[in-house]
């Protein structure tokens, strides 16, 4: 019964005036239906006052307002449980409150070990961190992070994901939101060498805006045979786990995608993509590689990266994350595995 389960306190705000959405929310997203038939948890979302309600397709927590999971007021009580991402900590801050008795668990990436990032002056508080990849759970256990550190890595859910499409209309499709200026520049480049060759390319670039709904991008990824995927550059923090890649996977797609750190595990070089250096010439190369690669090894790469988005699936996730509630209070207790404060 829902008055015998323990909450899990979440906190949320979106501002984001013009469609779209962003792979932290919806990740949040799905932690917090994780436990809505959870049998000894119940989630509770409590929405920051500077969130703002307007027509907007990519806010994935719309339903969620004015519901019996809907906190109205930020109280903690003292059995519950704080599962905090990207600045939530901010709620702490305002409340003065930054070491609070109850358990904290805290989605933490690479990033946030960067001192200009604005969630770096929170990884001194105690704190379960949840991260992506094993490499973003070493080097958050090097930087030194205030607490122990869990990985749980990201998930799809095969229900929200398109089949595949078997005829798609475009030949190689540039993501290029988190890079728009490379992603440009590649794009005149591909289309420069497409005056050269009889049999011309279909190509494409998105660039920002983001589409207004996930669905809208994963329809434009399955209409397409090869993905050159941009993500953020490791100057900038590189990625927490870069789902966009994996889905692209999930759809049977050929990726080509440089490192950034949190697709360590499954983007692959030469086995599930191509992982080119993160620079404009060696993506060129990478790209003409793909044009010219035969049936037969374009297909390897496809069917192993379609095989290893089966570890990546949002069962997984979900046992994983209730796993770990399951130990909360051992783990929050045991005072060897926290720095003080």
């Amino acid at each position: 019964m829902e008055l015998n389960k323990r909450r899990v306190v979440f906190h949320r705000f979106f501002n984001i005036y013009n469609g779209g959405t962003s792979g932290g929310q919806i990740k949040v997203r799905d932690y917090f239906e994780h436990l809505k038939n959870s049998e000894y948890f119940t989630p509770k979302v409590y929405f920051n006052p500077e969130t703002i309600w307007f027509d907007n397709p990519g806010n994935v927590w719309t339903s969620y307002r004015n519901t019996i999971n809907e906190l109205k007021v930020w109280e903690i009580e003292k059995n519950d449980i704080l599962l905090l991402s990207g600045m939530d900590w901010m709620i702490l801050d305002e409340k003065q409150k930054l070491n609070p008795a109850v358990p904290v668990l805290n989605i933490a990436h690479p990033r946030h070990t960067r001192p200009q990032d604005k969630r770096n002056k929170f990884l001194k508080y105690p704190a379960i961190r949840i991260t992506k990849s094993s490499l973003s759970k070493s080097i958050l256990e090097k930087f030194g992070v205030n607490g122990p550190v869990y990985l749980i890595p990201d998930a799809i859910d095969p229900k929200d994901i398109p089949k595949p499409n078997q005829n798609p209309e475009i030949d190689i499709l540039i993501v290029g939101l988190k890079n728009p200026e490379l992603a440009q520049k590649i794009y005149k480049a591909q289309l420069f060498f497409n005056n050269f060759r009889k049999k011309k390319l279909v190509l494409k670039v998105q660039l920002p805006p983001k589409l207004p709904t996930r669905n809208d991008f994963l329809n434009l990824v399955n209409n397409s045979k090869t993905i050159v995927f941009l993500p953020l550059e490791e100057k900038f923090g590189s990625e927490g786990f870069y789902l966009p890649a994996l889905e692209a996977m999930f759809m049977k797609k050929l990726v080509i995608c440089p490192f950034a750190i949190g697709n360590i595990d499954f983007c692959v070089d030469g086995k599930t993509c191509i992982m080119p250096k993160y620079n404009f010439l060696s993506i060129l190369l990478s790209i003409k590689k793909a044009i010219n690669m035969s049936d037969y090894e374009r297909e390897r790469l496809i069917t192993n990266a379609s095989e290893i988005t089966k570890n990546h699936l949002l069962e997984n996730e979900q046992k994983a994350l209730i796993n770990l509630l399951n130990q909360v209070d051992t783990i929050w207790n045991d005072k060897t595995l926290f720095n003080k404060t």
